[in-house]
C-alpha cells in the first residue's frame, strides 16, 4: 500500500492524474464548499460539460446562510450554531450535501439531500470531501464579503482564516488527493436594484448597521455590494494565488444589464426571496462561468441550455417578466454562452 501511495504522489506531482475503475480518464470531480449559492452556481454545470463530451461529478456541500468563518468555527467546535431561517444549524453535522448525474434534467443524489441539512439531519463537511477524489474545491465566500478582505486572511478577532480553512479541508482527503487538488474560489453576485432582502448582517457591511430611509438609498447600497465584492474577492484570489477565479458575480450583473435577459424575471433573482439565482437562465449563466473557468470550455463547445420557462423554478413562484413568460431559446442560449465567456476573458 506504501508503494502504490509513493507512485500516486508522484504522478500527481508531475500534473499527471491516474484514473480509476469505472471512470473515464478525463472524469473531473468538483467540489463547492459555501452557502445555498453555491447550490445554485453549480446547478447546470454537470448537463454543460455532458453537452461538451465532458464527464465531470458535481457536489455541493453546503450550509444555508452561513459564512466560511462559520465552516472553519464549525470544524474545530463541534457545538458551534449558527441561526438561519429562524433555525440553529449545527455547523459540524449539518451540511447539504448531493452530487448531480450529467443527464439534461441533472437529478441530485441523494434526492433528500440528507432530510436538508437542517436541525442536525445533515452531513459532515469530513463525509463530503472524503466521498471522492476531488480534482477541485471551490470556496464560496458569502455576499457581505463586501471591502473586508483581509478578514479572510486572518485579521479577524478569532483566528479565522481561508488559507486555514483551504488546509483543514485538504487535511480531509487522502494524501495522494490532497496533493493534486486543486483550488478556486467563486466571487458571488450581488443584490439588483429594487431587491427588498433587507439583512441586519448586510447593513452591518455595507452601511455601519444604518437604515437607509427609502429604495433609493438600498439601491446605492446594493451598487456599492457589487464594487466592493469584486475589488475584495478579486484581490483575494491573487493574494491567495488560487488556481482559478470563477467570477460570478460580474456575469450576473451583465446579464441584468442586458435588455434581453434582464427580462428573465426579477432581475435574475427568483421574486419569491430576492435573494437565490432562478433556475432558468440565471443559474445557467452562473454555470457557465465554473465550465469555462475549470474545465476550459468556449461557447462553442457546449449545446445544453435548460429549455425552460422562467416560471418552471424550484420554489415554483416566477420570474416572469411583464410582457409574459420568459423562455429561454436557443438563440438566447447561445448569447449567454458568448456573454459570460467575453464577460471572463475579453478586456474591458
Amino acid at each position: 500500500m506504501r508503494r502504490i501511495a509513493v507512485v500516486l504522489s508522484l504522478l500527481l506531482a508531475l500534473g499527471i492524474r491516474p484514473s480509476f475503475a469505472g471512470e473515464r480518464a478525463d472524469t473531473v470531480r468538483i467540489l463547492g464548499v459555501g452557502n445555498s449559492w453555491t447550490r445554485d452556481s453549480m446547478r447546470w454545470l454537470s448537463a454543460i460539460a455532458a453537452s461538451a463530451g465532458r464527464t465531470v461529478i458535481v457536489g455541493h456541500a453546503y450550509l444555508g446562510g452561513s459564512t466560511l468563518e462559520d465552516q472553519w468555527r464549525g470544524i474545530y467546535d463541534t457545538s458551534y450554531t449558527y441561526t438561519h431561517a429562524g433555525q440553529q444549524q449545527k455547523v459540524h453535522s449539518t451540511y447539504q450535501y448531493w452530487k448531480y448525474t450529467a443527464s439534461a434534467n441533472p437529478e441530485k443524489t441523494p434526492s433528500s439531500g440528507y432530510k436538508n441539512g437542517l436541525a442536525g439531519c445533515g452531513v459532515t463537511l469530513k463525509k463530503a470531501v472524503a466521498d471522492e477524489p476531488w480534482d477541485w474545491i471551490v470556496f464560496q465566500p458569502e455576499a457581505t464579503l463586501g471591502g473586508d478582505w483581509k478578514r479572510h486572511l486572518g485579521k479577524g478577532a478569532d483566528g479565522y482564516s481561508l488559507p486555514a480553512l483551504i488546509a483543514a479541508v485538504k487535511g480531509m482527503m487522502q494524501p495522494a488527493a490532497a496533493a493534486g487538488v486543486r483550488v478556486a474560489l467563486m466571487v458571488p453576485f450581488s443584490y439588483p436594484k429594487g431587491c427588498t432582502d433587507y439583512r441586519p448582517r448586510f447593513l452591518a457591511a455595507y452601511n455601519r448597521g444604518r437604515t437607509p430611509e427609502n429604495q433609493a438609498g438600498w439601491d446605492k447600497l446594493y451598487r456599492k455590494q457589487y464594487r466592493l465584492i469584486q475589488k475584495a474577492a478579486v484581490r483575494l484570489c491573487r493574494v491567495l494565488k488560487t488556481d482559478a477565479c470563477i467570477n460570478v458575480g460580474k456575469v450576473i450583473e451583465a446579464g441584468r444589464s442586458d435588455a434581453d435577459f434582464s427580462r428573465c424575471g426579477y432581475l435574475l433573482l427568483r421574486r419569491r426571496d430576492n435573494t437565490h439565482l432562478a433556475e432558468g437562465l440565471p443559474m445557467y449563466l452562473a454555470s457557465l462561468c465554473y465550465a469555462y473557468a475549470l474545465l476550459g470550455l468556449k461557447p462553442e463547445d457546449i449545446s445544453f441550455y435548460p429549455s425552460m420557462t422562467s416560471d418552471s423554478i424550484i420554489t415554483g413562484d416566477v420570474g416572469a417578466s411583464a410582457g409574459g413568460t420568459f423562455v429561454l431559446t436557443e438563440d438566447l442560449a447561445a448569447k449567454a454562452r458568448y456573454l459570460t465567456y467575453n464577460c471572463l476573458y475579453e478586456k474591458n
